[in-house]
């Protein structure tokens, strides 16, 4: 019988036991750098040792990872080597970025941004946005914390909210009207709405970048005619772009008969989604009923991440590797939680793996989900796998 992933262990603690039997319970990674409790080679016991140098044993090993990283005479693949993440460890072991075991947080952040196609040199001038989820934004390694919106003086969540519209905007830009009455609707003096516009303005090209100078035009915000336009002249790397790339190149890789290179692009979608678009943006900027700028987008990206997680929730659970079709089912149901397809699943996942009471709670969960949210009741299909689930109880 399998132990499936618990809560805590979906979130990067530690497990105990495995289909082949007790794992140490101190055990974090491998000698690839990788968290054990997402390496099919480790759950399956082909993983040749638990230490440094058990790099040595890469001859014999099974694990393509391991005998690369001692073919290129390194310790960690996940930070040591130049090419990390390639593709041969995407389609070797599923994982996300945010479970590998690096030190600097501020490096895995980096490591965990996409391919080394997409990235550029960490020590430049490269503008990093991060969108899904919490909003952030990076100057090369340093974040623009709140005291940079506006160096303490501007309204920091306006400075944010104008960023965000104009990247959301992108080549269309927005006129300033428009950005006045999304950001300074309760203004009535005309004059004072325009003098907190710019004033707002001026500290979002300083918090971008701090050594303009006076008078100097901005290598991000720039004003054409009547509209102001989000149009970088330096390196830039927004999540959601490259978040949207991976979920393009996953989809047009399934069709050509190619899965388990779409496998590897959904992982890499998956892994990038720290929640919903410009979630970290004052709602009553984001989400104002006149202007829905990001809604439709937000909508569109959650849609995307919610088909990532359950096609490569299939895929594994169609691999046996039931733990982690449990875990990305249940990435997606903290998205969705009334998304019965992923309730499906789990039971599917449960009941092969002979856990049937916990099956059994997984139907009366999805059957409280689907009530609240979508006032219905499960599908046919969810209802005779429940008495599957019934049947085999009672034969027990």
């Amino acid at each position: 019988m399998e132990n499936l992933p618990s809560v805590s262990e979906k979130n990067g603690g530690d497990s105990t036991s495995d289909a082949t039997g007790p794992r140490e319970p101190t055990m974090k990674t491998g000698p690839c750098g990788i968290l054990c409790t997402i390496c099919r080679f480790y759950i399956s016991g082909q993983c040749p040792g638990h230490t440094e140098e058990d790099l040595g044993k890469a001859a014999s090993s099974p694990c393509p990872v391991v005998q690369c990283a001692s073919a290129c005479n390194i310790t960690f693949c996940a930070r040591d080597c130049q090419d990390f993440p390639c593709l041969l460890l995407e389609r070797t072991i599923p994982y996300r970025w945010s479970r590998l075991a690096l030190q600097d947080s501020d490096a895995s952040l980096w490591r965990s941004s996409g391919s080394l196609q997409d990235q550029v040199n960490q020590d430049s001038e490269t503008l990093r946005v991060f969108c899904l989820g919490q909003f952030r934004v990076f100057r090369g390694a340093v974040e623009v914390q709140d005291c940079h919106w506006g160096s303490g003086k501007g309204p920091t969540q306006k400075i944010k909210a104008l960023f965000a519209f104009l990247l959301c905007k992108r080549d269309q830009g927005a006129r300033k009207e428009t950005l006045i009455d999304l950001l300074w609707s309760r203004q009535t003096d005309p004059k004072r709405a325009s003098s907190s516009f710019h004033q707002a303005l001026f500290y979002l090209r300083r918090a971008l970048e701090p050594e303009l100078k006076a008078g100097a035009a901005s290598s991000y915000i720039r004003c054409q005619g009547d509209r102001y336009f989000f149009s970088p002249l330096k390196p830039c790397w927004i999540d959601a772009d490259v978040f949207a790339a991976y979920v393009e190149r996953a989809q047009a890789l399934e069709p050509g008969g190619d899965p388990d290179a779409a496998i590897a692009y959904w992982s890499r979608a998956i892994a990038l989604y720290g929640g919903n678009y410009m979630a970290g943006i004052d709602p009553k900027y984001s989400r104002c009923h006149v202007h829905d700028w990001c809604i439709a987008r937000c909508h569109q990206l959650r849609q995307f991440y919610l088909a990532g997680s359950m096609t490569v929730a299939r895929h594994e659970f169609n691999l046996k590797h039931h733990g982690l079709a449990v875990e990305y089912a249940r990435q997606a149901l903290s998205v969705e939680p009334a998304l019965e397809p992923a309730h499906f699943l789990l039971m599917q996942c449960l009941l092969e793996t002979g856990h049937l009471d916990s099956a059994i709670g997984q139907y009366h969960s999805c059957k409280a989900e689907l009530a609240q949210h979508e006032d219905r009741a499960p599908s046919e299909q969810t209802q005779m796998l429940y008495q599957r689930l019934l049947d085999n109880l009672h034969l027990d």
